[in-house]
């Protein structure tokens, strides 16, 4: 009895201890052979399951050969595995690899510096257009001078986000650069109207790799916990340059030559390209060995181009309806089929492709990917609509000029940029971002209501408020989304996210665009016989924002600038509706954190 005391004692010890192990398929169970101390094969049922414990306790707690062998290989591996959908499995993030002090923060104003030149670059023009159109001759060319930008822009988006994926992430960064130079340089210099759209579409197609390569480089030199204020302070960029682009353009316009709007933009592009070449270090990736035609062949071609045609005939059927040609025109319907069927076409191709596709399936249907790219687009909606018309308000309702109307709208600015600023700080102290889509969506649905409200006679108070109030909203929003899909994505996967997230993004401005141009212009076409019978309206249609006073008589003024404000707020609703969208698809968002991230190290890209 005493040497069964001491087994039960010993067994309840070992079972106490005991770690499941998964046993080799040649491994024969424990239990089931003598015990060490000689007991009869033949011993009773109890003694036999008391003793076989004891084994299984014993070999568990003993590693075999093979199983050092497994755990060997899976630390050298990967510290941490990423799970099928990308997203990074158990283990701390090793912060020694970032960046730090000095050099983080010379190479975050060399990133800053060339967001807010490509952000520039594609607000500063709207104040240089007419002057343009006058030198070339070429009214009939005014929407190719932004859209030639936007259709390169847009389409070559997540193109390049694998292209950061399998090459290298400073040189791929550079050349983009230097291309956006390029077509600097061939606008500033061009001697017809052909020559200047050429010029424009190049720059676009290098505008199209900057920003998402900018959110790649702080992916590779900011440690997670700490990115939220980095990304807060690139997305900034735009909010300061949407502003500051109609005051420079129409600064240089005035005073110097319109060819400084993209004169500007080599000196800023110069030193952006010395941080980047000289404070940014490559990351030891997995592709790094392979050689160019082995990594090309990882690039989805085929599915690229016929993306890339799809979102030409998208907003090139946005460019022309309602305004070259009506809606009915078989040209517009003609584009738009063909977006239909070359988007299913790019789909089919994805699904085909797996990974190697231009937008993995697996890495778009992650719900906080999904979610990022959705309301992206949605805000990004939202925001350029109150950019693209709030200088219409100032310039035609209180009769400012192209400068006084950028002016008017610091106050979007500020707003913008100290929530953008705010909230990345608070980002990085708590770590959740959720909450802020849901702050962010719902702040901005509010002042686009406010903003819905303007009068002709609204005194500065109101649309001052209510543009700081709506800022405050897409500052704490617009950024997220980037931060989201860095938090659940691997390093492999996030240049592909970050390009899909802008891709969307980019998608939302340029549709929302063409969307509230269609509303303004029905509705002014509605208004103005409304409250001026018998006047025309095509005619303040020509005469622009800026001519109204002159083409209007004195006693007809008033009742036109009714029907103008009418038009300009009925634009706004898109912005109210997109918002509050916004707002409900971001309850969708996954509830994670970016403190004490577990994130791959080793095994990522």
């Amino acid at each position: 009895m005493e040497k069964t005391d001491t087994t039960i004692n010993t067994s309840a010890t070992h079972r106490e201890n005991e770690k499941p192990r998964v046993l080799d398929k040649t491994e024969k169970r424990p239990g089931s052979v003598r015990s060490d101390a000689g007991a009869n094969v033949q011993g009773d049922e109890k003694n036999k399951e008391l003793d076989g414990d004891s084994r299984r306790s014993q070999d568990a707690s003993t590693p075999k050969a093979t199983d050092v062998k497994e755990a060997g290989d899976k630390k050298q591996t990967s510290t941490a595995v990423a799970n099928e959908n990308g997203a990074p499995d158990e283990e701390m993030e090793d912060e020694s690899k970032y960046l730090t002090g000095f050099k983080l923060a010379i190479l975050s104003i060399g990133l800053c510096l060339t967001t807010f030149v490509i952000a520039l670059d594609n607000t500063i023009i709207a104040t240089a257009i007419p002057k343009i159109t006058s030198v070339f001759n070429s009214l009939e060319d005014v929407g190719w001078y932004g859209s030639s930008y936007l259709l390169t822009t847009t389409s070559l988006q997540p193109s390049f986000g694998r292209v950061y994926t399998y090459f290298d992430v400073k040189y791929t960064y550079l050349s983009a650069l230097v291309i956006f130079e390029v077509g600097s340089i061939i606008c500033a210099v061009a001697t017809s109207s052909p020559m200047f759209i050429v010029g424009r579409a190049i720059a676009g197609a290098g505008a199209a790799a900057l920003y998402s390569g900018g959110m790649n480089i702080i992916g590779f030199s900011v440690p997670l916990r700490k990115r939220a204020i980095y990304i807060a302070a690139l997305s900034s960029m735009f909010g300061i340059a949407s502003v500051v682009g109609p005051i420079l353009g129409g600064a240089f316009t005035d005073r110097l030559s319109w060819r400084w709007c993209f004169w500007i933009n080599l000196p800023f592009g110069a030193v952006s390209l010395a941080v980047v070449f000289f404070f940014f270090t490559n990351p030891e990736r997995q592709y790094n060995h392979l050689s160019v035609k082995e990594r090309l062949k990882n690039i989805d071609i085929a599915g690229s181009i016929f993306l890339i045609c799809a979102i030409v005939c998208l907003l090139l059927a946005l460019q022309w309806g309602g305004f070259t040609y009506t809606w009915k025109n078989s040209k517009v319907w003609g584009t738009l089929m063909g977006f239909f069927l070359l988007i299913a076409v790019f789909i089919v191709i994805q699904i085909y492709q797996k990974d190697r596709a231009t937008i993995p399936i697996r890495v778009f249907k992650q719900q906080t990917v999904l979610v990022s790219c959705v309301y992206s687009a949605l805000l990004s909606m939202a925001l350029y609509t109150h950019i693209f018309y709030l200088p219409f308000y100032f310039q035609a309702i209180k009769g400012t000029t192209a400068e006084e109307s950028g002016i008017r709208t610091i106050a979007y600015l500020v707003s913008i940029t100290c929530s953008s600023i705010v909230i990345g700080g608070l980002i990085t102290v708590v770590g959740w971002y959720a909450p802020f889509m849901w702050f962010g969506s719902a702040v901005f649905t509010i002042g686009a209501g406010m903003l819905y409200t303007l009068k002709v006679g609204s005194p500065a108070g109101q649309w001052i408020g209510y543009q700081i109030l709506a800022g405050i909203g897409a500052g704490a929003g617009v950024q997220i989304p980037f931060v989201a899909v860095q938090v659940v994505t691997s390093e492999k996967d996030m240049p592909t996210a970050n390009a899909c997230v802008m891709f969307f993004n980019s998608l939302g401005g340029a549709l929302s665009i063409s969307i509230a141009q269609n509303i303004f212009v029905n509705t002014l076409s509605k208004e103005i016989p409304k409250y001026v019978p018998g006047f025309d309206p095509k005619i303040i249609a020509k005469a622009g924002a800026t001519n109204i006073r002159k083409v209007v008589p004195p006693e007809l003024l008033p009742g036109v600038l009714h029907g103008y404000n009418n038009a300009i707020v009925t634009a706004f609703i898109l912005a109210i509706a997109t918002s509050s969208i916004a707002f409900f698809v971001s309850l969708g968002m996954e509830r994670k954190s970016v403190k004490g991230k577990k994130i791959l190290q080793g095994g990522g890209a």
